[in-house]
C-alpha cells in the first residue's frame, strides 16, 4: 500500500517568526555576557604605551580586573576592583581572597593610568598577592590611538 503525505503538493513555507524568536534570544544572551566584561573596564583610564604588548586571550571565568585611576590634583591613586572602591588599599586583598579561594586559576589584570607612579602599582600588586593571586598581568596598549 503506497502512502501519501497529504497536502496539495505545493512547497512548504518557511516560518520567519520562530527564527526571529531564536535571534532575539541569542542577542539578549550575548548582550548580557558582554555587559559584565565591560563593567570591569574603566574607560577613563588612559593605559600606558607598550610597543611590544601582545593581545591576551580573554578568559571571562578566570580573569578579574583592578583599575587604578591616578588623581593628579590630590596626588592619590583611586583603586577599584570591579565596582568596589578599595579605600584604604588594604581592602583590595579582602575582596580578592574569596575569589581566589573559589577559583584557584584566578588571573588578575591590573589596568593603570600611564601617569600613575610605579610605587602605587606596586602597592596594588602587593595587595593582590596578599589575596593569594600569583598570576598577575599589567595592561597596556601597543599603539597610540
Amino acid at each position: 500500500m503506497a502512502g501519501s503525505v497529504g497536502g496539495d503538493g505545493s512547497d512548504p513555507e518557511f516560518q520567519v517568526a520562530p527564527m526571529i524568536d531564536v535571534l532575539l534570544v541569542l542577542l539578549i544572551f550575548f548582550m548580557s555576557i558582554t555587559t559584565d566584561q565591560i563593567l570591569k573596564v574603566d574607560k577613563s583610564i588612559s593605559l600606558p604605551l607598550a610597543p611590544n604588548a601582545k593581545v591576551r586571550k580573554v578568559d571571562l571565568q578566570n580573569q578579574a580586573v583592578v583599575n587604578i585611576d591616578w588623581n593628579a590634583s590630590q596626588n592619590k591613586a583611586v583603586v577599584r576592583f570591579g565596582q568596589q572602591l578599595c579605600d584604604p588599599i588594604e581592602k583590595l586583598s579582602e575582596f580578592v581572597k574569596p575569589m581566589k579561594d573559589a577559583n584557584p586559576k584566578l588571573q588578575m589584570i591590573i589596568r593603570s593610568d600611564g601617569d600613575t607612579p610605579s610605587v602605587e602599582v606596586q602597592k596594588v600588586i602587593e595587595q593582590v598577592a596578599i589575596g593569594g593571586v600569583d598570576n598577575i598581568s599589567l595592561s597596556g596598549v601597543n599603539r597610540k590611538k
